[in-house]
């Protein structure tokens, strides 16, 4: 594989936290690895957040809400432009926090209705659709003994399988996913002013989009979760208003997605970087499920995870003030070795897999998790049955997406005799 990114000789290694997109997968691993032993916590001055590196410091950070505030998640990385602003002020785009950034006393309520949107049944009903899907994406390339994966299977695959849990039209799914691929850039990239302007735009036509849906609902009722809700609500604004139905819609699009596609292309990835799992999986497709969770703790599709202090703190014997930023790497959390033996190597066979972080931890856990475990099962078993002999493409770049807290390629390039 061609190599990209390079740390700076002249900056200390571990400070490239603020610049993960920069790196290798094996170089990113290996400065958390390096912060791990030397660092654990450590302030990056680039980005003015500190970054907390071992398992149990992350578990602390996510799962005590007295101490640890999830207000600041869904924060640009960077303030943005004035000019966004007066975009959002303009286009009256007005969000307000509902799951992952919610630490208002609705959070529980919201959560407990949405949480009926990822059920066991749901993944049932949805598990033929999934299959269709990945079988007709494999018949439009398996004669060409070549794909890109990530464009031909796994980019728009999740949020079709979303869109239909939300009663979205497929002819809608290339537009949201633009729209969601700039709200990414804006929240978690170092975009300049005209592109941040850009982006803003596409989100405020996204939420116009999604306020549009929800008025649709409450006219003409139908077999998707933003219906359920409103059944669930029955007029009644103690048990969820409106605003809260369209936000939770806005939320679940924007962000129950890009993590599946970046999730499903690492654990491809992966297993074909260690060719003596993918042939196991071929071979026993049994070893499938603890396969996911092993791909999922080796290699995350969400690399940081962020927090606001609400006090003083000590983590690893560093004190952090009260109104501090802190982003919670959870690839070295599930990588520590003070916590998970040979957390560095990749085994598919791992006892303890599941007890990854990947998902967060305490009660702003993913809501889409079930759902994320299902699909990426369901697109490992059929392409390990209808392509079992593909391989990695030689000289590719493995460039992954241009954000610092979530991660996967760009492209990936498979081939097969």
């Amino acid at each position: 594989m061609a190599e990209f990114g390079k740390v700076a000789p002249d900056k200390c290694p571990v400070s490239a936290l603020s610049d993960t997109y920069h790196l290798s997968n094996e170089q990113l691993e290996a400065v958390m690895r390096k912060a791990r032993a030397e660092s654990p916590t450590v302030y990056l001055e680039d980005i003015d957040f500190w970054a907390v590196t071992k398992y149990e410091d992350i578990k602390t950070v996510l799962g005590d809400k007295d101490r640890f505030s999830a207000e600041i998640t869904l924060q640009p990385l960077r303030p943005i432009a004035p000019e966004v602003v007066e975009v959002f002020k303009a286009r009256s785009f007005s969000p307000r926090p509902t799951l992952s950034n919610n630490e208002n006393e609705n959070h529980a309520r919201v959560r407990r209705v949405a949480q009926a949107a990822f059920s066991p049944r749901r993944n049932k009903k949805l598990e033929p659709y999934i299959r269709q899907l990945v079988n007709d994406a494999v018949d439009g390339f398996e004669a060409d003994k070549r794909a890109d994966l990530v464009a031909q299977l796994v980019y728009e695959l999740p949020a079709l399988v979303l869109f239909k849990l939300l009663g979205i039209p497929e002819e809608d799914v290339h537009q949201i996913k633009m729209w969601a691929d700039s709200r990414l850039v804006l929240s978690f990239g170092k975009p300049g002013v005209e592109e941040q302007i850009t982006a803003a735009n596409h989100m405020a036509d996204y939420w116009d989009y999604c306020l549009d849906l929800v008025q649709q609902r409450i006219a003409s009722p139908q077999d998707d979760l933003p219906s359920d809700m409103l059944e669930m609500r029955s007029g009644d604004d103690s048990i969820l208003e409106i605003e809260d139905i369209n936000n939770v819609v806005f939320g679940l699009l924007l962000a129950g997605h890009e993590t599946t596609t970046n999730m499903s292309a690492n654990a491809i990835l992966t297993l074909l970087q260690h060719r003596e799992s993918w042939e196991a999986i071929v071979a026993d497709p049994g070893l499938i499920p603890n396969a996911v969770e092993e791909c999922l703790r080796f290699r995350p599709s969400v690399v940081a995870w962020r927090r606001l202090t609400r006090e003083d703190v000590e983590l690893s014997g560093v004190s952090i003030p009260a109104g501090q930023r802190i982003l919670c790497f959870l690839p070295s959390g599930n990588r520590d070795e003070g916590r998970v033996d040979h957390g560095e190597e990749f085994d598919i066979s791992r006892s303890d897999a599941r007890a990854h972080i990947s998902f967060g931890f305490g009660r702003h856990f993913c809501l889409g998790a079930p759902l994320a475990r299902f699909e990426l099962a369901v697109i490992l078993e059929e392409l390990a049955k209808r392509l079992p002999g593909i391989r990695l493409a030689n000289d590719q770049d493995l460039m992954p997406v241009e954000t610092v807290q979530f991660r996967g390629p760009k492209e990936l390039w498979v081939e097969w005799d």
